[in-house]
């Protein structure tokens, strides 16, 4: 049995892993995704190379994992602005702010770009579809009670995530994150005042 350092084998095998995802993420914060081996990770940790599958199914899983250890909080922020919003229109342009702040916080390029592999493990795409899920859900039931019909709603969502993904590219791009989160809000506001005139 390999020596633990940890009172028990559930809780070796528990911090074995957090040490794997604090490394993995240190690597995919360098801005250099392509490093993220299990070479690097397990030298990071100080346990052998083929050591690391005792703690994940692949190395992509890692991905997932930080995915997991950033997005929930990410969600909840963006859930809790939009709590006491009733009105549709608000909680649309809301929402763009929000997600954008939160971006601003996280540093969005490297987060949002742990999903960018040809093929993401079945851990890392559960993750992401989750989340995903949750924004589009939020988005497309402020949509349905703003628009005419529901293709009209699906489009304008469409429309939305699109000024969610220019704001985004923006911060990646080192503009000043309250412009950005302002910028972004107005659009939205705009894209509502479009739709709604058309009712």
């Amino acid at each position: 049995m390999p020596r633990i350092s940890a009172p028990t084998v559930v809780e070796h095998r528990a911090m074995v892993q957090q040490q794997l995802v604090d490394a993995a993420e240190q690597i995919l914060r360098s801005g250099q995704p392509d490093a993220l081996t299990a070479s690097a990770v397990t030298a990071a940790v100080g346990i052998a190379r083929n050591s690391i599958y005792r703690y994940v199914d692949s190395v992509d899983d890692l991905r997932g994992l930080v995915l997991a250890r950033h997005l929930p909080s990410w969600l909840e922020a963006v859930d809790n602005e939009l709590a006491a919003i009733e009105d549709p229109a608000d909680r649309v342009a809301i929402w763009v702010r929000a997600n954008l702040e939160q971006a601003a916080r996280s540093g969005h390029g490297w987060l949002m770009g742990l999903g960018q592999t040809s093929v993401p493990s079945e851990a890392t795409m559960k993750v992401m579809e989750t989340a995903h899920a949750t924004m589009r859900d939020v988005l497309a039931n402020a949509w349905m009670r703003l628009a005419k019909d529901r293709e009209t709603a699906m489009v304008a969502a469409g429309f939305t995530r699109g000024i969610l993904e220019a704001g985004f590219k923006q911060l990646d791009a080192g503009r000043d994150p309250e412009l950005v989160a302002r910028m972004g809000e107005e659009s939205a506001r705009c894209l509502v005042a479009t739709v709604t005139a058309q009712r």
